[in-house]
């Protein structure tokens, strides 16, 4: 913590008391005035449960002076009706007055009209008059049909009809006009910003203030509901039912009025305005006391402390941007900070000298690293964090100004298949706390694969754990490849001696079994490996790589074409043939060659030969290379008895190791052979 922020905690230390026993009082206040509350709330929701006593009192004393009429007690409905008519008129807050008989059937309403095809006697209030024999309070109805008017909510009311005997003979009720008694408690007992709420035994909202037309009817919230059925009156704080939030005091169903539940909320806002008021002007004094002490603390630290902290750390500041001649200059009378600037300058004096030696040698180091394509890396594990030199992040494709990296970044541009491998041998070298060495590849921004090969040591502090890492890391990707391509060219070498061996082995088996005499054998078999070497040659000069068509054909060719002498054309694009193609192509031009000069066109000197070739491309077959020998002048030809090696050279040739085919016609004119073979060959001929 600062100086300046301690500084700014005592001075709130010394307001403290004040804030705390302003706190003491103001919750102390405020407990009491909810116990206030709570009591008031109670006594207006007597206050509404003695109206509504009132009102039912009133109610059961009509009905009892009704009951004393001998027309109801006798069911003489000429008399009754108009009386109860007369009676409902005087009292409007009854809206209809009826006496039913023991069965329930209508006998006496201000309507007049008497029907006794219906009867009532499923109404709860019917079977509660005449099970208790006395007055008794309903439930909600939204339409008292048997009172002969429409869907009006009303709360029946009902007392047992005695005859002169004293038997029970009927009941009489009057409906309450539900409307007139929710106004009625509005008027009388609900205060400002207050609401009250009146239920019937089974829930049902028979009064509610405010919002009465959303609610009337409707059943009491399951929190209002659990109140209900309390066994005393108790309060609560809610915000039911319209979001204002009140003080809720409750009177349960089993309490006067019986089997009616009641609940009076008042305002808390306006409840508790005198302590909210109150506790606002202590809380502005304590808090303008606070700031006037925080400002007086935070003006005597600037004085102080901070300006003299900030003299201070300006000239660490401009020693670390490379001003190693900065020094810290205080008034003398600066106390502690004077010391504290005296200490910081003669480091400073020391550490300029060891850095000047520091440069001296990092710049060789850096001028050894570049000169080796290499690069250093470092890792703090407590920090979770690592980096690498400007060389290193270059060789790894990074902007060399980024300095630090996420591990998790870093194990992102490692190849997938190395990561695993990686990460092993690292914890290896943590678990040994020896050396670290790995070579593996990364992916680059740009896509491209490098090898690096990473060196390092693990630093371990006194308790043996790894606290410390730092390796450097050089490219040898152009070493890698050297090492690939030198492999390639054994294998490459070792595959074409193999392929060579085997083919000259071909030839002479062949050549052997078609000849008679040794001279024969002699003269066919130097000519046929001539002819391999002279293919040879042209790869060699390719590095076995390519070779031109035309170069095969002129050197076979030769031996048979003088200067400016016409016997000889040959006329086609030029085509580079891969090495497998140069080879086969040019024993095929030789055997070609050799049948001409012993019994075609070549042997005589009026004999023409002409080789044309071209390529032909489409979409649904690869590019074909055609060929076409045509040898014309010659000694008559005719088809041979007997298939020799040349033809069976020429034939697998093409149809077997190029995957083409020839057509071979023996015209009158001179032989000619029509040879066509894919430049894209499928995957059976190159295997």
């Amino acid at each position: 913590m600062t100086l300046t922020k301690r500084l700014l905690l005592l001075a709130l230390i010394s307001v403290l008391p004040a804030i705390v026993i302003w706190t003491y009082t103001e919750v102390s206040l405020r407990r009491a005035r909810e116990a206030e509350v709570n009591d008031l709330a109670i006594r207006q929701a007597q206050l509404v449960s003695a109206e509504l006593e009132r009102i039912f009192d009133g109610v059961q004393g009509l009905l009892l002076a009704i009951d004393e009429t001998r027309s109801i007690r006798t069911f003489d409905t000429p008399v009754c009706s108009p009386y109860l008519k007369a009676v409902q008129e005087k009292v409007p807050y009854i809206l209809s007055i009826v006496a039913m008989d023991i069965s329930g059937h209508i006998r006496c309403r201000p309507t007049g009209t008497v029907d006794t095809r219906y009867y009532y006697a499923d109404r709860p209030y019917f079977h509660n008059a005449l099970g208790q024999k006395g007055f008794v309070v309903g439930e909600y109805t939204p339409a008292f049909e048997e009172g002969g008017i429409g869907p009006h909510p009303v709360l029946p009311l009902a007392l047992p009809i005695w005859n002169d005997r004293g038997d029970v003979v009927g009941v009489l009720a009057a409906a309450l006009d539900l409307r007139w008694l929710g106004q009625k408690l509005k008027e009388r007992t609900v205060p400002e910003n207050g609401s009250v709420t009146v239920a019937d035994r089974n829930g049902i909202v028979l009064v509610q203030e405010p919002q009465p037309e959303r609610f009337l009817g409707r059943l009491l919230p399951p929190e209002f509901l659990a109140q209900a059925r309390a066994g005393e009156a108790i309060t609560a704080q809610s915000a039911i039912p319209d979001g204002v939030r009140r003080v809720l005091a409750h009177v349960p169903l089993q309490l006067p009025p019986r089997d009616i539940y009641v609940n009076v909320g008042l305002s808390t806002k306006a409840a508790f305005a005198s302590i909210n008021q109150a506790a606002r002007r202590g809380f502005m004094l304590i808090t303008a006391a606070l700031i006037l002490a925080l400002s007086l603390s935070a003006l005597l630290s600037r004085a102080f402390i901070t300006k003299p902290f900030e003299m201070v750390t300006d000239g660490i500041q401009a020693w670390r941007r490379g001003d190693y001649k900065a020094r810290i200059a205080l008034p003398r009378k600066s106390g502690e900070f004077s010391i504290l600037a005296k200490a910081f300058n003669d480091l400073m004096d020391d550490v300029a000298e060891r850095q000047q030696a520091l440069q001296v040698s990092e710049e060789r180091a850096r001028l050894a690293l570049e000169a080796g394509h290499m690069g250093t890396w470092w890792y703090d594990p407590d920090k979770n964090a690592g980096g690498w030199s400007p060389q290193a992040a270059a060789i790894i494709g990074l902007p060399e100004a980024m300095a630090t990296m996420n591990p998790k970044d870093w194990l992102g541009i490692l190849h997938p298949e190395d990561a695993d491998r990686v990460v092993e041998k690292w914890r290896t070298a943590v678990r040994s706390r020896g050396d670290y060495e790995d070579e593996y590849r990364i992916r680059r921004s740009k896509g491209d694969i490098r090898w690096i090969s990473s060196k390092g040591r693990v630093f371990l502090d006194t308790q043996k754990r790894p606290v410390y890492f730092v390796g450097i890391l050089h490219d040898i990707t152009e070493q890698k490849h050297a090492e690939e391509q030198q492999r390639f060219f054994l294998n490459e070498l070792n595959h074409r001696v193999k392929n060579t061996l085997a083919t000259v082995q071909s030839i002479a088996s062949q050549t052997l079994r078609t000849t008679e005499t040794p001279g024969q054998f002699r003269e066919a078999f130097e000519g046929r490996l001539l002819a391999l070497s002279k293919t040879h040659n042209l790869l060699t000069r390719q590095s076995w790589r390519e070779a031109e068509l035309r170069d095969v054909a002129e050197q076979e060719l030769a031996p048979y074409r003088k200067a400016g002498d016409e016997r000889v054309v040959l006329d086609g694009p030029d085509v580079k043939l891969p090495a497998r193609y140069a080879i086969n192509l040019g024993l095929v031009l030789h055997e070609l060659v050799t049948n001409a000069a012993k019994y075609g066109a070549l042997s005589t000197n009026a004999g023409h030969l002409e080789v044309a070739w071209s390529v032909v491309e489409s979409e649904d077959r690869p590019k074909q290379l055609r060929i076409h020998w045509s040898e014309s002048g010659g000694p008559p030809v005719a088809p041979p008895k007997r298939q020799g090696f040349g033809s069976r050279l020429i034939r697998r040739s093409i149809e077997g190791e190029l995957g083409g085919y020839m057509v071979l016609n023996f015209a009158e004119s001179g032989v000619a052979y029509d040879i066509s073979v894919p430049l894209t060959p499928p995957a059976s001929a190159a295997a």
